[in-house]
């Protein structure tokens, strides 16, 4: 018998989707090991002589529409994209090439009507996915992308395909460093096949990417500028006409990423809360063979899109809670058994490899990638916050569990230090985002348990360790925090603002929050310089992201 065969069952022939595929299957029942990992539904059934694939009969249908919608539109559009291309506001070229997308390959008669007809009204929906989710699945229904014009003003902004090509380029060295949720390999081969869908979508996620790649602008004196009321407004354009796709929920992630880093409240909370709406009607956030809005994964690439999407939605849906940890959380925790993003590279190339899989349950000391470490050190954020916000909990279980808490986040901010001193300074402050969220997460944990609470007669064993542990931490994480600060300001001075994310503000306010109170306590001319130079450093970020002069 062979030693590698799975134990248990197996079915006699291999399951649908690897089979369409031409993938290897190992026949294990109730579903394969490959559907298993990257989390798709797995079917043995049969299909008969005559049966024709959901996905493939929903594809054709698709084409039909579109092709009809061309043929309708061909007429009402050519001479505009003609004027538009005589006066050089747009490429009339149609090379393959990702550098030749211009604003024509997005306003394609493919999937537009014309860009001078605005902001269009919606169009119908199915309302029966909401009322009645199960007769939506039995009656194989599905929710069809619309056309949508892109409007002038949109295209104005996104300019021509030398300005589209260096936003991308822009977008990939920069933001994609700390926040990687596009695919850089799907985004290329959609821009470069005249065939890809590329619609109003696709121009309202580029609109984000810009809007978040601008450059620092110190003397601006809000950051409600106008490509960013331009945004707000196309984004609300798009979901009026029911466009719901992967892009949609990743530009919208852009725009709450720069809401949150601009201080712009409470737009930023409620742009992070709609997210988390869209994630669960997209079905982001659940493995399980539920309706979607959007068609369901067909490579794994896409697939660990969908993952990152969602686990960024996580990790904002903590961060905006920082400041007011008794909101509840838009987002549910992520189960145990969650899969975390793989490693960075590998992605952006395409690998998977099955080694590097990692859970939610995994030991921090298992080797992950920068955004895993994210993902990792924002669920433990979320755990602290909930933690703080349960005041029902017994006490004597709740100071045990501010001490497992404690060493659970300590283990993780011990343990990215070293990895960062392997990164190369010049790529980005990849790691920059765990180790702030780390210290966030601890510096709250201990702000709540440093003070006594004289409600409480007699200190247990349990609760005389956190009060110790918080006491004593304070002092040791602002340490760390300042010497993080250093850090920063070195790749600073290296590389500039413009691959700093904003993740890190909150917890060089918290340290600076701390040295203030001993200055204040004490006088002390030590923690005094300590203060400034963290200040020094808020005062740098602050023409990237307007929070940390808040």
């Amino acid at each position: 018998m062979n030693s590698e065969e799975p134990p248990g069952p197996r079915a006699t022939q291999a399951c649908v989707t690897c089979r369409r595929q031409k993938r290897k299957c190992d026949k294990a029942l109730p579903e394969c090991a490959l559907c298993r990992r990257i989390g798709r539904p797995c079917d043995y059934e049969i299909p008969s002589q005559h049966s024709v694939d959901k996905d493939d009969f929903d594809s054709l249908q698709q084409k039909v529409l579109d092709l009809e919608a061309r043929l309708a539109q061909s007429r009402g559009c050519r001479s505009d994209f003609e004027d538009r291309a005589r006066n050089g506001s747009i490429s009339s070229t149609s090379s393959a090439s990702p550098s030749t997308l211009s604003p024509v390959a997005l306003n394609s008669p493919t999937r537009l009507q014309s860009a001078s007809n605005g902001w269009k009204s919606s169009s119908a929906f199915p309302s029966l996915f909401f009322l009645d989710a199960h007769a939506f699945e039995y009656g194989r229904f599905t929710v069809q992308k619309p056309n949508m014009a892109i409007p002038a003003e949109v295209l104005d902004h996104l300019g021509d395909s030398i300005a589209t090509t260096e936003l991308l380029e822009r977008y990939f060295t920069t933001t994609h460093l700390w926040m990687p949720i596009v695919s850089k390999m799907r985004i290329y081969q959609t821009i470069s096949n005249p065939l890809m869908d590329r619609g109003a979508d696709m121009a309202l996620l580029f609109l984000a990417m810009k809007l978040l790649t601008q450059p620092p602008q110190i003397f601006l004196p809000k950051p409600e500028t106008t490509l960013y009321q331009t945004v707000k407004q196309f984004l609300a354009s798009v979901e009026s006409n029911n466009v719901y796709s992967i892009h949609v929920i990743q530009a919208t992630i852009l725009l709450a990423v720069y809401e949150l880093g601009n201080a712009i409240y409470p737009a930023a909370y409620l742009s992070i809360g709609h997210c988390a709406r869209m994630g669960h009607a997209m079905g982001l956030n659940s493995k399980k063979n539920t309706p979607l809005m959007i068609p369901r994964c067909s490579t794994w690439t896409e697939q660990e899109e969908r993952r990152r999407v969602w686990w960024a939605i996580v990790i904002l849906d903590r961060f905006v809670n920082i400041g007011n940890p008794h909101h509840p959380f838009a987002s549910e925790d992520p189960p145990l058994e969650t899969n975390l993003p793989i490693e960075d590279e590998a992605w952006d190339r395409g690998e998977m490899k099955a080694n590097e899989l990692i859970f939610v349950s995994s030991s921090t000391s298992a080797k992950a990638g920068p955004f895993a470490r994210t993902c990792q050190a924002s669920h433990l954020l979320g755990k602290v916050l909930r933690h703080i916000n349960d005041t029902d909990m017994e006490l004597d279980f709740r100071f045990e569990q501010a001490n497992q808490l404690n060493r659970t986040v300590r283990a993780l901010a011990n343990l990215l230090p070293d990895e960062a001193w392997e990164e190369d300074m010049t790529s980005g402050p990849t790691l920059c985002n765990a180790m702030a969220i780390c210290y966030t997460a601890l510096l709250l944990l201990y702000d709540t348990y440093s003070c006594t609470d004289s409600s409480i007669p007699k200190m247990s064993a349990a609760h005389l360790e956190i009060q110790e542990s918080a006491i004593n931490g304070l002092k040791e994480i602002s340490g760390e925090v300042l010497r993080f600060c250093r850090r920063l300001r070195s790749f600073l001075d290296l590389n500039g603002l413009a691959k700093l994310s904003p993740f890190v503000a909150d917890c060089l306010y918290q340290a600076a929050a701390n040295y203030s109170w001993y200055v204040r306590e004490s006088a002390d001319q030590d923690c005094l310089a300590k203060l400034q130079e963290i200040k020094s450093v808020l005062v740098m970020i602050e023409p990237q992201w307007k929070v940390a002069g808040e």
